[in-house]
């Protein structure tokens, strides 16, 4: 088969990285209680005779946005390897599916390595969230006449805008798809400019706007409360700090989006002088609770079902934003900050002031959540504007899994 390989110089520059591949997967096993992660990405696991759609999510934020279309794939007959890079990921997996899939985490991108990866499973179809684009073990999959599928494709600015070598790297990895399937018309502009033919680019729509139909009975905080979810260090801080004193009594809810920064957290939570609950402790929410955090996976749907109002992370800082489509499906109140590069189109279809409020500083912010406390039909208003304007979004699984059936 003739495939371009990633070039010698990808090659001898994953001779010096393999050292820091090895403490990387030894120090991340470890910091996330995983201390299998490292002889997973070395070994791979054995996985039968079995032959399956392997999927590829990099972390807990695209497993838990490609879950529904695992599902969906499921409920077809499909069996699934389902596999992440980072130990979160793979917990995330577990969590959700137990033995129900295959789970691993993917190998170092080093040709042995991809090769056994290749040889221990059978794969007759592999779909690769979003960026996740491992050049060696995307050409090894090819070698293999694996067919690929890039789904909820994006492109970072960070991407677009790297030097040569990247770009010939990224072109060449790109070519490894024989289709690409992305979430809108900015997506599919950025795939051209690195020379990817129109035929190989569909705009299917993103995945993240997949609509949930159960909401969870289970409330694990009796207290009103209003939730920052899925923040990003430094943010939590801010968040706090600015907190006014007409509020210094209402309960406030963290899910970082990284839990294993719990320590840090409580230190600054400590130094701002709140008093504070940790989930991962079994510690309980009373009445002088100021601040519970929330450092566990799995459990950021129920929180975010029953706060006043959700808060989104990844906007007060460079990160470009988080999924809006979650507490949007729940009917919640959602604010999101100044950064957004990667949620623009989902604030513009929620409506901004309508479904959602974004809002240019974390002052802003909290004059936001004070008067939706103070005014909470408007609060309901807005959660009720998301969740219709979601509502009337296409099938976004049905929309993937036509698109998938052509290479099955």
């Amino acid at each position: 088969m003739n495939v371009p390989s990633p070039g010698l110089g990808y090659r001898l520059l994953s001779i010096p990285l393999y050292l820091f591949w090895i403490l990387h997967a030894l120090k991340h096993g470890i910091k996330h209680g995983l201390p299998r992660y490292l002889s997973m990405r070395i070994f791979g696991l054995d996985g039968g005779s079995a032959e399956r759609i392997w999927v590829h999510a990099s972390s807990v934020g695209e497993v838990r946005a490609v879950t529904p279309l695992v599902k969906a794939l499921m409920q077809q007959g499909e069996s699934i390897l389902f596999t992440s890079f980072t130990a979160t990921g793979y917990q995330a997996i577990n969590n959700t599916f137990s033995d129900s899939v295959c789970s691993t985490v993917v190998p170092f991108d080093h040709y042995w390595h991809c090769q056994r990866f290749f040889r221990q499973h059978r794969i007759k179809l592999g779909l690769v969230m979003e960026t996740e684009l491992w050049p060696e073990l995307l050409y090894q999959a090819r070698r293999q006449g694996i067919e690929l599928l890039l789904v909820n494709a994006r492109l970072s600015p960070k991407s677009l805008n790297a030097g040569k070598f990247v770009r010939i790297l990224l072109s060449t990895t790109l070519s490894y798809f024989a289709q690409i399937l992305t979430r809108n018309k900015k997506d599919h502009d950025a795939f051209t400019s690195l020379g990817v033919s129109e035929d190989r680019i569909t705009i299917v729509g993103n995945l993240k706007s997949h609509r949930e139909t159960s909401i969870p009975q289970t409330r694990i905080i009796e207290r009103d409360y209003v939730i920052l979810a899925s923040s990003h260090s430094g943010e939590e801080q801010q968040f706090l700090a600015a907190r006014p004193g007409v509020l210094s009594h209402y309960l406030l809810v963290l899910a970082p989006r990284h839990p294993d920064r719990s320590t840090q957290i409580q230190a600054q939570i400590e130094g701002l002088g709140m008093t504070c609950s940790v989930r991962s402790k079994a510690q309980p929410v009373t009445e002088d609770t100021e601040v519970y955090l929330a450092d566990t996976l799995g459990e950021l749907k129920s929180l975010m079902a029953y706060a006043r109002i959700v808060i989104m992370g990844g906007s007060f800082n460079t990160s470009g934003g988080h999924n809006l489509m979650e507490p949007a499906n729940l009917g919640r109140a959602i604010i999101t900050g100044p950064s957004d590069s990667n949620i623009a189109e989902d604030i513009e279809m929620l409506g901004p002031d309508q479904g959602v409020l974004q809002v240019s500083s974390m002052a802003d912010c909290w004059a936001a959540i004070v008067e939706l406390l103070d005014k909470p039909e408007r609060s309901k208003a807005l959660g009720r504007e998301a969740q219709s304007r979601l509502a009337q979004q296409p099938d976004i699984i049905q929309q993937y899994l036509a698109a998938i059936s052509a290479h099955l």
